[in-house]
C-alpha cells in the first residue's frame, strides 16, 4: 500500500468508529428487541467491501473493532469481535456469487444475520447456556431487517465514495 492508500483506509476506519461510538450513545432503536441496533459501522463497511481488496477489508475490520473497544468496553468487544468477523466472512463469501446472484443489499442482509448469530454464540457460551439461542430468531429477524437498510444506504453511497477512492487509490482495485 502507498500513502494515498493507507489514507483512505485510515478515513474510512476513523469514520466507522465514530459512527460505532454515536450508536451506542443512543438507546437500542427496537426497544421490544433489547440490544438490538441498525448498525451503522456496517454501512462503511459495506463501502469497504466493494471499493477495497479482501487483506485491506480485514486489516480495517480488526482495526475498527480494537479501537472501538477503548470507548466501550472488553465486554462489547467479545460481542463485536464475534459478530463482525462471522459477518465479514459471510459477506465476503456471499460476494463471491457475483452481482448476478446476489445484490449489495443481499450482501447486507447477510451479513446482519450473521453478525447477530457471532454475538449470541458468545453469549450463549459466557453465560454457559444455550437457551440464549433461543432469542435468535429476533435478532435474525431485526439483524436481517437493519442488514436491508444498511444494504439500500450502502447502494446510495457506493457511487458517491467512488471519486473519493479514486483520489487515493491508484488502480481501483474490488474486493475479490
Amino acid at each position: 500500500m502507498n500513502i494515498k492508500e493507507y489514507v483512505y483506509v485510515s478515513l474510512l476506519t476513523a469514520v466507522a468508529v465514530v459512527m460505532g461510538i454515536i450508536e451506542n450513545m443512543f438507546p437500542p432503536f427496537f426497544a421490544f428487541a433489547p440490544g438490538a441496533k441498525i448498525g451503522l459501522a456496517n454501512l462503511v463497511m459495506i463501502i469497504a467491501i466493494f471499493t477495497l481488496n479482501w487483506r485491506k477489508v480485514w486489516v480495517m475490520e480488526i482495526l475498527r473493532l480494537l479501537i472501538t473497544a477503548l470507548f466501550t468496553g472488553f465486554s462489547v468487544f467479545l460481542y463485536s469481535f464475534a459478530g463482525g468477523i462471522l459477518s465479514l466472512l459471510a459477506m465476503y463469501l456471499m460476494k463471491q456469487f457475483g452481482p448476478k446472484l446476489v445484490s449489495l443489499i443481499g450482501i447486507s442482509v447477510v451479513g446482519g444475520f450473521f453478525h447477530n448469530f457471532g454475538q449470541l454464540v458468545v453469549a450463549a457460551f459466557l453465560a454457559k447456556a444455550a437457551s440464549v439461542m433461543l432469542y435468535l430468531p429476533w435478532l435474525a429477524f431485526f439483524g436481517m431487517l437493519a442488514g436491508f437498510a444498511i444494504g439500500i444506504g450502502g447502494n446510495q453511497l457506493i457511487t458517491r465514495v467512488k471519486p473519493i477512492q479514486e483520489l487515493f487509490i491508484k488502480e481501483s482495485k474490488q474486493w475479490t
